[in-house]
């Protein structure tokens, strides 16, 4: 199944991706001034597109092969924890990730959970470490600061609701042309209003 949401992910987004960054070099685009206007254009459709599917391969699992010391842009997100240390543990459900930063929001460290491409909880533990609760799939996670599994088992007959929702709302500092990667609503903003200029050009040439 993991493996056919990735495959789905990558036939969907990689043809709308070369669509939209193929449009701009059509000869019905014009030239000079046209044609960078609807170079523009084609790029924010095609950022969008890819940090929507982007952050969809992610909580699917295909990217599981990214290393910890790559950073995700978070942007704005909630249910961020602090261990004793001054650690904050940051929840990203878009891409499926958990990150950790240190007192001072330096990036640590970062790892995927396989949450079915779903939403998922952190909550503190006495010994340190972090549990993962996930609404599909009904697993509970137990894992290291630094990304190490120690656990996982479900939490049937439990609901995903009975846990508690933990942790604060916060922005994570993240530069303005990542932040489509941080939310499915940022990714399609982008992507629209970049389809919107490429219908405007293109009417405005008749």
């Amino acid at each position: 199944m993991e493996m056919l949401s990735i495959l789905f992910v990558v036939l969907i987004g990689g043809t709308f991706m070369i669509c939209a960054a193929a449009m701009p070099f059509s000869a019905q685009y014009g030239k000079g001034r046209r044609r960078s206007y609807t170079i523009t254009a084609g790029s924010l459709a095609v950022l969008g597109a890819a940090g929507f599917f982007g952050s969809a391969l992610s909580a699917v699992g295909g990217l599981d092969w990214l290393p910890s010391s790559f950073e995700w842009p978070v942007g704005y997100t909630a249910g961020v924890i602090s261990t004793g240390k001054g650690w904050h543990i940051v929840p990203h459900t878009p891409s499926g990730r958990v990150q950790v930063y240190d007192a001072n929001w330096s990036y640590l460290t970062g790892w995927h959970v396989d949450a079915g491409g779903g939403i998922f909880k952190l909550l503190p533990r006495l010994d340190g470490n972090i549990d993962v609760i996930t609404a599909r799939g009904q697993l509970h996670y137990v894992f290291a600061v630094d990304g190490q599994l120690i656990s996982k088992e479900t939490y049937e007959p439990l609901s995903f609701d009975s846990f508690p929702q933990m942790g604060e709302s916060m922005f994570i500092s993240t530069y303005p042309w990542l932040l489509t990667f941080s939310h499915p609503f940022l990714s399609w903003a982008t992507a629209v209003a970049g389809l919107l200029m490429l219908a405007i050009g293109r009417s405005g040439k008749k």
